[in-house]
C-alpha cells in the first residue's frame, strides 16, 4: 500500500518478526519499500500497529503508515467502523476512512524557539513522538538532500538521528517539501514532518490554517482545529 508515496508491505499479525526477516521481506518486494507493517486487532474499531522500517529497525509513528493501517483494517474487516484508533508507539491515534482518504487527527508537535545553523541552514528541531530538523531551502528539488543529511549526522550537533524535512513556501498556502528519514533514506512524503513544519510555520504565522504540503509522493491537507492537527491524504494499493 501506498500513503501519498509511502510505500509499505502491510498484512495481519501473527508473531513477533526478527529483523532479517523484516529486511527479507523489503528485498523480495517488487517495490520500493520504506517500511513493513502487521495489523493487531484489538476491538472492533481499534487496532495495534506493529512497524519496522525497511532496514529492519523500529520508530516511535509513521503517520503515513498509520493511514494505511486504517484503510486495510476495514478492507480486510477487521473493524466494523470507519472510525478507527489505531495504537501506536506514541499512543492511540483517531483516524477516519473515506473511500481512497484516511484522516488523522494528532497531538501538537513541540519546536524548539532556537535556531540551529548546520552547513550555513538555519534549521529547527521539532519533535512529534520522533524527532525532525526542519530546514527551509531556496530550492527544493535541486537540494543534494542525502549529502545534507551525511553532514548532520557526522556533524554529531543533534543528540539523536533525526529525520531531516527540506521546504520551501511558495507562498503562505502551499509549502513544497523532501524528507530524508532515518533508517530509510530518502521517501516521497513523511506525515509526522508535515506536522511538524505545518504547525511551526502556522504557529509563527508564515502559513495559513488549512495548507498544503506538497511531496514528491503527493499532497497532504493540513489543519489546525481545537488544538490537534488534522492531516488528510490519500492511500492506495500497488
Amino acid at each position: 500500500m501506498s500513503g501519498t508515496g509511502n510505500n509499505f508491505l502491510i498484512a495481519e499479525y501473527t508473531e513477533d518478526k526478527t529483523e532479517i526477516e523484516i529486511v527479507s521481506m523489503v528485498a523480495d518486494s517488487i517495490f520500493d519499500i520504506d517500511g513493513v507493517i502487521f495489523v493487531e486487532t484489538i476491538n472492533n474499531n481499534t487496532v495495534k500497529m506493529h512497524y519496522f522500517n525497511n532496514d529492519g529497525s523500529t520508530a516511535e509513528l509513521c503517520v503515513n503508515g498509520i493511514r494505511c493501517v486504517s484503510k486495510y483494517s476495514v478492507d480486510n474487516k477487521l473493524v466494523t467502523s470507519a472510525d478507527i484508533k489505531v495504537l501506536a508507539p506514541i499512543g492511540e491515534i483517531d483516524t477516519i476512512v473515506h473511500e481512497n482518504h484516511v484522516s488523522i487527527e494528532i497531538k501538537l508537535p513541540s519546536y524548539s524557539k532556537n535556531k540551529i545553523i548546520i552547513d550555513n541552514h538555519e534549521c529547527i528541531l521539532a519533535n512529534i513522538g520522533n524527532p525532525h530538523l526542519l530546514v527551509e531551502v531556496s530550492n527544493v528539488e535541486n537540494f543534494n538532500l542525502k549529502e545534507f543529511a551525511e553532514k548532520v549526522n557526522q556533524s554529531e550537533i543533534l543528540e539523536v538521528e533525526s529525520n531531516i524535512e527540506i521546504y520551501k513556501l511558495n507562498d503562505k498556502k502551499f509549502i513544497t517539501a523532501r524528507v530524508h528519514e532515518r533508517g530509510v533514506g530518502e521517501t516521497d512524503a513523511c506525515g509526522s514532518g508535515a506536522i511538524c513544519m505545518f504547525y511551526y510555520l502556522f504557529d509563527t504565522n508564515k502559513t495559513d490554517n488549512n495548507s498544503i504540503v506538497l511531496y514528491p509522493g503527493g499532497k497532504l491537507d493540513m489543519s489546525f482545529k481545537n488544538n490537534m492537527i488534522q492531516l488528510k491524504g490519500e492511500v492506495t494499493y500497488l
